[in-house]
């Protein structure tokens, strides 16, 4: 996802884990819901409020999280 700034805008686009979820499955990558978003709210312990407040989006959320925000 990080070299590919399309699949990149698609995540920052994604309204829900399943679109997420349905995204990798389409490049190849298998993981479910509840394994996505336990990594995403592990690593949501760790950034102050202030970095995810301006996220238009859940996917948008998502990518500060695993620090592609670009």
């Amino acid at each position: 996802m990080q070299s590919d700034s399309q699949v990149r805008e698609q995540v920052r686009q994604a309204a829900t884990p399943k679109h997420v979820v349905d995204l990798a499955k389409e490049q190849g990558h298998e993981f479910t819901q509840a394994t996505m978003m336990k990594m995403q709210a592990d690593r949501m312990q760790h950034l102050h409020d202030d970095h995810i407040n301006d996220a238009s989006s859940w996917g948008e959320a998502l990518l500060i999280c695993f620090g592609d925000h670009s």
